[in-house]
């Protein structure tokens, strides 16, 4: 993998330093301390986000760090790991429609790393211990190694819980780590859960 030069390339490639996003009429708190965040990244996965709740009602959010020991020009291990893994949530709970985001950073070490974000219906999957165990099953088969975060997921059932997981999901969208990639390969990646029918 050749080495690539951070570019900003496009308009939603610009970095607020706001610690607040509009989202959907409300000004949400964001983890925006230091480098500051993509708000083009902000908005596509709080309204993945929310769409999982109008699905829902509730969801359990579960953030999990995936490491590798080579670099890639491009983030196939990625598509491989969501396939796999969604297989796996699905034989297991039954469960055929996940909200999702990745991101794709490269800060200290020579090869990129991703966190990911996953929402799934509150009334199938309670806690993030099963949805842990099978996300380093299937990353260690891969070949990579799996971080585990302090903590691991918030159940969201309140109005408050909802905020705690969007200001966590914030942290996916900073703007440190983001950039160092090849000109057609992606910072990150969200679900495209349809909002459900009036």
């Amino acid at each position: 993998m050749q080495k690539h030069n951070r570019k900003n390339t496009t308009g939603r490639k610009h970095i607020s330093k706001s610690n607040t996003v509009s989202h959907r009429g409300e000004l949400i708190p964001v983890n925006a301390g230091g480098s500051g965040c993509y708000p083009y990244m902000l908005k596509k996965s709080f309204e993945q986000f929310d769409i999982g709740l109008d699905k829902w009602k509730r969801q359990v959010f579960v953030m999990v760090e995936l490491h590798q020991s080579e670099p890639t020009d491009d983030n196939k291990r990625m598509t491989l790991f969501r396939k796999r893994l969604m297989t796996r949530i699905t034989a297991h709970y039954g469960i055929t429609e996940i909200g999702y985001c990745w991101v794709r950073e490269l800060e200290n070490a020579k090869a990129q790393h991703y966190h990911v974000a996953l929402w799934l219906d509150g009334d199938l999957v309670k806690t993030s211990h099963y949805i842990c165990k099978i996300a380093k099953q299937v990353w260690e088969d891969m070949g990579g190694f799996y971080s585990k975060n302090r903590r691991s997921y918030i159940y969201v059932d309140s109005p408050e819980e909802r905020l705690n997981a969007l200001h966590w999901l914030s942290y996916l969208a900073k703007g440190r780590g983001k950039g160092y990639k090849s000109t057609q390969t992606k910072d990150y990646s969200t679900s495209r859960l349809n909002k459900p029918k009036s």
